[in-house]
């Protein structure tokens, strides 16, 4: 007849750990059976710092440096910092530099501790999907959220009064400290799209000049991670606006909170 206990062990065992060895400095490297997104293990390791002491679990950095490798930066963004803070939250792990750790009372609670640092891990690994719904959003929206990290006040979709009073509609409006900025935003897929969207920001622009009662500074925020653009359009924005890339955010931030 099969022994339920034993059974039981052995199969907690296999599912939570798959290798564990000693290290210099008195670390126990831990190879659990969770894995990164990319299906490169989870690792954790415990210490004892000094005798008597509780024990620790730790990543040792090695989650973030596996986003970092993804080209992700948990801090770059107040919506990547909350769900960080929040995912380890959730299993009772701290933050410690850039290492996720947990403290163990006693020697019994080991496993049982592994398994929330590993599930801790995996979830703030989960930080890949807001790059990778970032780079499937739509470009005014990766915008609105570097002007919403800024705090500043901003509305969307606002309509100005053109020279010909017209109306023309602009993607924000931010307040900084001492200014109000219309903001228009620029991207496509191909040179050719880019040359017609160019013509269409330029004309925007030139429609608001005379109107800087309702917006005293003109800003073009344009998708920069795509070499689509023609040096000569960039220019023609020039002479009307602050052109920027998106890819320093905190550029696009400085300009739009003077």
């Amino acid at each position: 007849m099969m022994d339920l206990e034993t059974l039981r062990n052995q199969v907690q065992c296999a599912a939570l750990i798959k290798s564990m060895d000693l290290l210099p400095k008195g670390y126990v490297r831990i190879e659990t059976g969770l894995l990164y997104p990319d299906g490169t293990a989870i690792e954790v390791f415990l210490s004892q710092r000094a005798a008597g002491e509780n024990y620790w679990l730790s990543d040792l950095g090695q989650t973030m440096a596996w986003l970092l490798t993804m080209q992700i930066k948990p801090w770059q963004s107040k919506k990547r910092k909350t769900f960080l803070e929040d995912a380890i939250e959730l299993f009772g792990v701290t933050q410690n530099g850039g290492a996720l750790e947990v403290e163990v009372a006693s020697i019994g609670l080991v496993s049982e501790s592994i398994l929330r640092l590993a599930q801790a891990c995996l979830r703030a690994s989960d930080l890949l999907l807001t790059r990778r719904a970032a780079l499937q959003a739509a470009f005014p929206e990766q915008v609105e959220e570097v002007i919403s990290d800024s705090d500043l006040t901003y509305e969307a979709n606002v309509e100005l009064i053109g020279r010909s009073g017209r109306p023309v509609k602009v993607d924000f409006l931010v307040r900084g400290a001492r200014t109000r900025s219309a903001v228009l935003t620029l991207a496509s897929g191909n040179s050719s799209q880019a040359h017609v969207a160019a013509n269409e920001v330029f004309s925007r622009w030139y429609d608001l000049q005379g109107a800087e009662e309702q917006a005293d500074q003109r800003v073009t925020l344009f998708d920069d991670s795509r070499d689509v653009y023609r040096d000569n359009d960039l220019r023609r924005l020039q002479e009307m606006s602050v052109v920027l890339g998106v890819s320093d955010p905190q550029a696009v931030r400085e300009v739009l909170a003077a």
